[in-house]
């Protein structure tokens, strides 16, 4: 009986890796997140690893048969944050957020559809999207 449990447990973990991917090993083609060569479709969370030792993997965001879904963030080399903003159905949907590699927000974009209806220069606009969104009023 430990032996089955012990078996189980391995396994457990072992399947809980396979979809588990960096970012740094994956491509891009037409919106879509495949593993490079063979195109193939993957579903699971998407990771970056950085060169710097220094810092800890960290999740990008995540994909369903290729497709990117939910929230997203990008990270700049140095593990500061590059942008954040949410994927529907593989497209850009809602606020967007991006920073620069000092960590200051510089652009505030608002995404229907995956096309800008909106863009802030965060810079020289107050970029504060708890005043817009009370505003916004999206439909599917």
């Amino acid at each position: 009986m430990k032996r089955l449990l012990y078996i189980s447990m391995i396994s457990l973990g072992l399947c809980s890796e396979l979809d588990k991917y960096f970012i740094n090993h994956l491509i891009e083609i037409d919106n879509k997140v495949t593993r490079p060569f063979n195109n193939q479709k993957i579903s699971g969370k998407i990771y970056i690893s950085f060169d710097d030792p220094n810092l800890d993997s960290k999740i990008v965001g995540e994909v369903d048969q290729s497709l990117k879904k939910g929230q997203w963030v990008g990270w700049w080399a140095n593990g500061k944050k590059k942008y954040k903003g949410t994927y529907v159905n593989g497209q850009k949907f809602g606020f967007w957020h991006e920073w620069d590699k000092n960590g200051i927000l510089r652009f505030e974009s608002l995404y229907l559809n995956d096309k800008v209806v909106q863009l802030k220069n965060c810079i020289s606009d107050v970029c504060d999207t708890m005043v817009v969104k009370e505003y916004v009023e999206v439909k599917f």
